[in-house]
């Protein structure tokens, strides 16, 4: 409810700006400072169908966190430890100096504020994946920022596996905390992260068009 308001329903789309003008962007997560929202628990799954952009510097993404905002609330600090999982991270622009250009994405799991148990979790979650995801190698046959596809993720008690359109990306065994905690989605176009940003060929402006967000949760 400010001017830099970065959402907007285009037909039947929520559409996240990025502004050069305004200086800002946008996120939208489903559980609110408060600590109330939605929120699913193991065995669970996650989707979002959304359409990126590919400006320079934008960085579309898709993730889950446990739950850490209820303790927060409850005066536990600001460093409690939760689990990040990065279904999808997609960064803008072409050419050198572009990480994930193409048909490339990264899915990223982290073990934040776990010490170093945690690191070492994470380090082997993510060495057993195939990063970056290369899109057209899945036979998928269009990017990110050239079509809607639908990018998920299911939560068991043992196994934590991606997809894009259905098809396995990745999977790592379910980090602690996301096998006891219940877990919250967050839909995100940032820019920057330390990369170059560059809108000018698109006017100062990028969008990023989500069709939907959907949770399930299964009987334990």
């Amino acid at each position: 409810e400010t001017p830099k308001d970065p959402f907007a329903q285009v037909d039947t789309y929520l559409r996240i700006r990025a502004s050069d003008a305004l200086h800002s962007s946008g996120l939208i997560s489903s559980m609110k400072n408060d600590a109330t929202g939605i929120v699913a628990r193991a065995p669970c799954y996650f989707e979002c169908r959304f359409l990126g952009p590919n400006a320079i510097g934008t960085w579309p993404a898709f993730w889950l966190m446990t739950d850490y905002m209820t303790d927060h609330v409850a005066g536990k600090g600001d460093r409690v430890p939760c689990d990040e999982l990065d279904i999808i991270e997609a960064y803008g622009g072409e050419g050198p100096g572009h990480p994930n250009a193409d048909d490339r994405y990264m899915v990223v799991p982290h073990c934040w504020n776990q010490g170093e148990e945690g690191k070492a979790i994470e380090k082997a979650a993510y060495e057993g994946l195939r990063n970056p995801i290369r899109m057209r190698t899945l036979g998928i046959p269009s990017t990110w920022f050239e079509a809607l596809h639908v990018y998920g993720c299911k939560v068991t008690k043992t196994e934590t596996i991606y997809y894009c359109d259905d098809i396995e990306v990745g999977r790592h065994p379910t980090l602690p905390l996301s096998r006891e905690k219940a877990l919250f989605f967050m839909v995100n176009l940032a820019t920057g992260g330390g990369w170059p940003v560059d809108l000018s060929r698109y006017g100062g402006l990028a969008d990023m068009y989500v069709d939907y967000v959907r949770v399930y949760q299964g009987s334990e």
